[in-house]
């Protein structure tokens, strides 16, 4: 018997997010582009044959006059574009208010079907967003990777084991069916605990009412987001991304998490080549190191290889990419002492895996980067990093650029 039951469901019409996320079938700049372009190059190549051929100019300078003349067609349409899709122009306005306008369609429905209040900002993003990356049971077996077209969204309140998902029904394309989105409501089944059978922990948006918002560590059987947060296994990474390795040993860091943070993905690395012989609890010594990703481009990072290599060692004890690893999601406790932690997360099934947000729960003296703020602490279990004796790593980011250290006792 599944641990979920679907309480409510609502279907909401969001075409017209659809159209503005797509920019819409009677966008004319891909053709003004086209064709401006190719003016320019005609153009280009007719100047510059003619001033060396006729005016008997030499080939540098006929390039250069060639130029002078298509340039500015060029700048005068790629300026037009920046002005009328910058970040507050008319049309940015103008598919803000369509998006604004869906949100506030689904938010009133889901109040209305006895919805826990939607995180708007979320819905918005959700929005926005033309899928949530690809779909983790696509891909294989050299299969197309499929776009996601769901996600659990935050709701307010401490509704730990309320989720809400949200799904995109419909296809972009012309012809297809306009685009619907679904929300539905879940809760668990309320049952005896089973040894060895979790369940996980719920994904969602944090309360800011909390003391403490403990990161529980879960694993799940049901495919997630190659995004999600998560620690071990292989990180979700831009395509010319280069994996990180230590300036002591110049071998690769090892991958310890990545982390959901204000529509970004924060990832940590650190060296556990030789532990103990690098200064990897050093946030600038050169042997870890933090990455900030956005976008949807993403995907998993191909193991990296030794440099050097070890014919004598090919299940090195602390590997770049972890054979294990475990999801990542949120409880609100209203204290910070350990029983309430571990009690909070006993119900779900998940174990203690660190903090998220507040203040940093520092075993030293406070270390924090300058510029940057505190992101997630992650604890040495349960997957065994070694951050020294009873230690813990701390992430910090500023939305652009991140840094990850550790302390022990």
């Amino acid at each position: 018997m599944s641990d979920v039951q679907h309480q409510t469901v609502v279907e909401v019409d969001t075409k017209d997010a659809a159209r503005a996320r797509w920019n819409g079938p009677r966008n004319p700049w891909p053709v003004v582009f086209v064709t401006a372009w190719i003016l320019a190059f005609f153009v280009f190549v007719a100047v510059s044959v003619y001033e060396n051929a006729w005016r008997f100019r030499d080939v540098a300078a006929s390039f250069w006059i060639g130029a002078a003349w298509a340039l500015p067609l060029l700048v005068v349409v790629h300026g037009t574009h920046a002005v009328r899709f910058r970040r507050g122009g008319p049309l940015a306005q103008r598919q803000d208010a369509v998006f604004r306008r869906a949100a506030a369609r689904l938010l009133a429905a889901a109040r209305g079907a006895g919805m826990p209040e939607l995180d708007e900002a979320a819905v918005l993003r959700m929005l926005r967003a033309r899928d949530n990356g690809p779909d983790p049971g696509t891909g294989d077996r050299g299969g197309p990777d499929w776009p996601l077209l769901r996600w659990d969204l935050p709701v307010a309140g401490r509704r730990f084991r309320t989720t809400v998902v949200a799904e995109r029904i419909g296809t972009p394309e012309r012809g297809g069916r306009p685009e619907r989105t679904r929300l539905t409501l879940r809760t668990p089944r309320v049952e005896a605990a089973r040894p060895g059978a979790p369940r996980p922990v719920a994904r969602r948006g944090h309360d800011p009412s909390a003391d403490v918002v403990v990161l529980g560590a879960y694993r799940s059987d049901s495919p997630a987001p190659i995004t999600a947060s998560r620690i071990g296994g292989a990180p979700a990474v831009p395509r010319d991304w280069e994996w990180p390795t230590c300036a002591e040993h110049d071998e690769p860091m090892q991958f310890t998490a990545q982390i959901e943070h204000r529509s970004t993905l924060v990832s940590a690395f650190v060296c556990q080549f030789d532990p103990g012989t690098c200064d990897s609890w050093d946030a600038d010594s050169g042997a870890n190191a933090a990455f900030v990703f956005s976008g949807r481009d993403l995907v998993l990072a191909d193991p990296p290889v030794s440099p050097h290599g070890d014919p004598d060692d090919p299940d090195p004890v602390y590997p770049p990419l972890l054979p294990d690893s475990m999801l990542l999601g949120t409880a609100s406790v209203t204290a910070a002492r350990d029983g309430d932690v571990t009690a909070a997360l006993d119900v779900e099934g998940a174990v203690v895996a660190g903090q998220y947000g507040g203040e940093p729960p520092w075993i030293q003296e406070d270390d924090t980067p300058e510029g940057l703020a505190f992101v997630a602490s992650i604890e040495s279990e349960p997957l065994g990093f070694d951050f020294g004796d009873a230690g813990r790593a701390y992430v910090f980011s500023d939305g652009r650029r991140a840094a990850v250290l550790w302390q022990c006792t």
